[in-house]
């Protein structure tokens, strides 16, 4: 046990827990951060862990790691056993929950289908199991770092279980709670008469997790943390609005002193053209930018299309669902390729975007290129050979592919929203929108072809700009640093959202 209330803040023990991390799990942008987050707050001198389940997949991959040590879990229908793997990601000592009854399946959180009936019960497990970790390899957080509502049951089981229920010695003192919001319209949402699967006391459905007669597990995270994060200034704000707050915004507006928007950082030893390993041998950078031409005449023949050195390039990489926007770009892609454009996309979703897209190339097929699915180094590929990427979000938390288009001076199209309102200005490193339609996207799109068109030299300058400028990870883990000293009760230092 610890001889003083929390260690010294220049070696903070930080345990972070995420449903997904790559490379062993990844649906999104949270398994980037649930990597890179931790490297560089390891980076600043802080001893920093991750746990996440042991999926099928992770399995399959047939990874390095140790077997560290056998436990068992509490559920409200008796003892389930877990054994614990270990590994290093990048350094950051990463530990994997094996269970075969949750998650020895091909999905992480159901199948094409829908999602698995039993969620609930997998990621209380999985809640329960990152607690009984920090037993099993003697590892007493001063901070424990939740993400999504996967996580969002942590803080209620921790302070109602091991500390007011069980008076755990190991928990003591209690460790402060983070809990961050990468998408607040993913919420958790699980009917009334499952309750019982959490094993808390009554008064916890009533007080924190009740919403309009459903278990709401966010709502009671943003209620128990000590502070609540989300991955950029603007959506931090947005959140608390009816527009988006999907039905929370009154619980955030009532904790919003404990509130704060971080932007999400991009690891550049993964993303920087002058040493990206995906396109096809071929580097540039901000001082010699001639090589990022031969980049795109690659990138065309892998799409098929004709190598025009007139025609701009304009590329997207997303998925095919209506948060992204692309019913905006159904709605005037045809428009756009009438600027004498060419059109690539990779991506997956909804099979209606999936057949617009097929249409697209049908018609188009010397103008239009696309790859349904996800495929990482043709995303890195996209990124340097493009000259013009769409993001045109109807919201968007933090984005990272704007920023990766900024280092690649791929000048984004954006709709100004959460963090692309934070990261991109119109005329300097992109051109921007507002208004939600169409028409005024297409605007932006074609100011962007005008001046790549008609304006060589001040698009090289914008190219410039955005090159160099800096969303490294380390001024993001700076700022939750802060936040994990401020809930520690050691500095009275807040920044603003």
């Amino acid at each position: 046990m610890r001889e003083s209330p929390y260690e010294q803040l220049d070696n903070m023990k930080i345990l972070f827990v995420s449903s997904e991390i790559t490379p062993f799990a990844k649906t999104g942008g949270l398994a980037d951060v649930a990597q890179a987050l931790p490297k560089a707050i390891k980076a600043l001198g802080h001893d920093i862990r991750t746990v996440m389940p042991k999926y099928l997949s992770v399995a399959d991959q047939r990874l390095a790691m140790e077997r560290a040590a056998p436990f068992t879990v509490q559920m409200v229908n008796g003892l389930h056993g877990a054994v614990l793997w270990q590994t290093d990601n990048d350094s950051v000592p990463t530990y994997l929950i094996e269970n075969e009854v949750y998650f020895n399946r091909e999905g992480f959180y159901g199948r094409s289908d829908g999602d698995y009936p039993d969620n609930l019960e997998r990621f209380v497990f999985f809640c329960k199991a990152a607690l009984e970790c920090c037993k099993s390899i003697d590892f007493p957080p001063d901070v424990i770092h939740c993400n999504d509502w996967q996580t969002a049951a942590l803080p209620g089981i921790l302070k109602a279980t091991y500390v007011t229920y069980r008076k755990d010695p190991f928990f003591s003192p209690t460790p402060k709670l983070v809990y961050t919001i990468h998408n607040i319209s993913y919420q958790g949402l699980f009917p009334e008469d499952q309750w019982p699967i959490l094993s808390l006391p009554r008064s916890y459905y009533k007080n924190d997790f009740e919403f309009y007669g459903q278990m709401n597990l966010t709502k009671s995270a943003i209620h128990l943390a000590d502070a609540i994060t989300t991955v950029s200034e603007t959506y931090a704000r947005e959140i608390q609005t009816t527009d988006l707050g999907f039905g929370l915004q009154d619980a955030l507006q009532d904790h919003k002193e404990n509130l704060y928007g971080i932007l999400n950082g991009v690891d550049y030893q993964q993303w920087s053209p002058d040493t990206d390993p995906h396109t096809y041998g071929i580097h540039y950078s901000a001082d010699n930018l001639t090589d990022k031409r031969r980049i795109k005449t690659k990138l065309r023949e892998e799409y098929g299309l004709p190598d025009k050195d007139d025609l701009p390039l304009i590329g997207m990489t997303a998925r095919f669902v209506e948060q992204k926007g692309i019913d905006l770009i159904t709605e005037c892609a045809e428009r756009i390729l009438q600027l004498d454009t060419q059109l690539i996309v990779l991506g997956s979703g909804e099979q209606r975007y999936h057949d617009f897209f097929e249409w697209l190339r049908h018609s188009y097929p010397d103008r239009v290129g696309i790859y349904i699915g996800f495929n990482n180094e043709l995303a890195h590929r996209i990124e340097a050979g493009a000259d013009i990427f769409l993001m045109p979000s109807l919201f968007e938390p933090c984005g990272l592919n704007q920023i990766y288009s900024l280092k690649y001076g791929t000048l984004p199209v954006v709709r100004l929203t959460g963090g692309l309102a934070d990261t991109i200005t119109d005329g300097v490193n992109g051109f921007t929108f507002f208004d939600f339609t169409s028409s005024f996207f297409f605007d932006a799109v074609n100011r962007a072809v005008d001046v790549y068109r008609s304006h060589p030299d001040r698009w090289e300058q914008m190219m410039i700009t955005a090159m160099g400028q800096d969303h490294s990870w380390e001024k993001s883990a700076e700022k939750y640093i802060t936040v994990y000293k401020k809930i520690l009760g050691q500095i009275e230092r807040r920044f603003p959202i």
